[in-house]
């Protein structure tokens, strides 16, 4: 029997990881009887279940490239993969130079617009150049929208013919149950909801000011965790927000607010597959997003990113342009308008009808088994 690895850098609660999970808890089936392990390069705290068809390794490398190196070649001269599938750049750096060495087959999968997602820092260049140097020696690389393909063959040097474009797996049905889950509310209406890492590249703040600018009553709730945490605390108060914008962290269970929203809004400066933005359109959620690198456009207007100037009414939502608090303004109160519900409502459906898990599932699967 076949073995795959695949490998992340934990199971904390992002988009990545909650794909990772979701990918394992699909493949029973779709991966052929392989024999199927995981392995954790970080000891955190995990936001989502391993099946128990996957045999976890979890390592404790701290975040270290070196140490990632020395503890992942060990896990992998003890398992002897036939191939190994990685997310994130860190863990898809690590695995494309072991198994290079080692002889294995490696299928990495880009989740985000790798130049729009590095810092312009010393950090951020060196990130560049080893995801220029390493990332063309990868077997094949899945990226989540036909954005980052092009971003990496364009920038990076990955051959087009190495690369397969994947949509993430979305678990509709499942997204609709947790949806239905009663919830007491306790924020004013309308209510406006985020969901993300609270990181830079996020952009939050973006997202609390055009609230402020949009001066409406109502309620704005940002769901999730990370080090800005504060720093947006000081902005909600410092614009005299304390009562009307929330930060109550991570969510097991998001959907049920999401699904009780009149809007749910994207701010983020660079995206791979924004998971939320679907998931939102999946519960009926009225949408809105900037448009940044990549995904969004894709999303709800079914082609690659193009230049919009303002408020931009799409096929299955809207779109406005990253970095303009004022053009999101404008856009809260486009979605917010009498009457505006029932037809956004209708269009995130159609949209998030493009999704079908299983068909994405067995399509991961082709890309791993295929890889060369």
């Amino acid at each position: 029997m076949s073995r795959v690895v695949f490998i992340i850098n934990s199971l904390t609660g992002g988009g990545a990881e909650r794909i990772m999970a979701r990918l394992l808890s699909h493949s029973a089936q779709a991966s052929g009887g392989r024999e199927l392990h995981l392995v954790l390069l970080d000891d955190e705290p995990s936001a989502y279940p391993v099946p128990t068809n996957v045999t976890l390794h979890q390592l404790d490398t701290k975040g270290s490239m070196p140490g990632g190196l020395a503890e992942l070649w060990r896990v992998i001269g003890e398992i002897k993969p036939d191939i190994c599938v990685s997310f994130l750049t860190r863990s898809n750096l690590l695995a494309i130079l072991i198994c290079r060495l080692k002889g294995i087959r490696c299928v990495i999968s880009e989740r985000v617009n790798t130049s729009s997602h590095h810092p312009k820092s010393f950090s951020g260049y060196l990130a560049r150049v080893l995801t220029w140097l390493g990332y063309r020696h990868a077997n094949n690389v899945i990226a989540v929208s036909a954005g980052i393909a092009q971003d990496l063959s364009d920038n990076y040097g990955v051959p087009p013919a190495q690369i397969a474009v994947i949509p993430n797996p979305v678990d509709g049905d499942f997204i609709r149950q947790r949806g239905a889950d009663p919830l007491p509310l306790d924020y004013a209406r309308p209510l406006i909801v985020g969901m993300g890492r609270l990181v830079p590249n996020k952009n939050f703040a973006l997202l609390i000011d055009a609230f402020a600018r949009w001066g409406g009553s109502g309620s704005l709730v940002i769901l999730g965790e990370g080090p800005l945490k504060q720093a947006l605390e000081t902005q909600i108060a410092d614009l005299g927000l304390t009562g009307k914008v929330f930060l109550p962290g991570f969510a097991n269970n998001p959907f049920a607010l999401i699904k009780a929203a009149d809007c749910y809004v994207l701010p983020s400066n660079g995206e791979g597959f924004p998971n939320g933005l679907v998931e939102a359109m999946c519960l009926g959620t009225p949408v809105i997003s900037t448009n940044c690198h990549s995904g969004p456009a894709e999303i709800l207007d079914d082609r690659s990113y193009f230049e919009v100037g303002d408020v931009t009414d799409c096929k299955y939502g809207i779109l406005v342009p990253t970095n303009e608090p004022d053009a999101l303004a404008r856009a809260l109160a486009t979605a917010l308008a009498p009457g505006q519900y029932d037809v956004l409502q209708r269009k995130s459906l159609a949209g998030a009808a493009r999704y079908d898990l299983n068909a994405t599932i067995a399509t991961y699967w082709r890309a791993i088994a295929g890889a060369k």
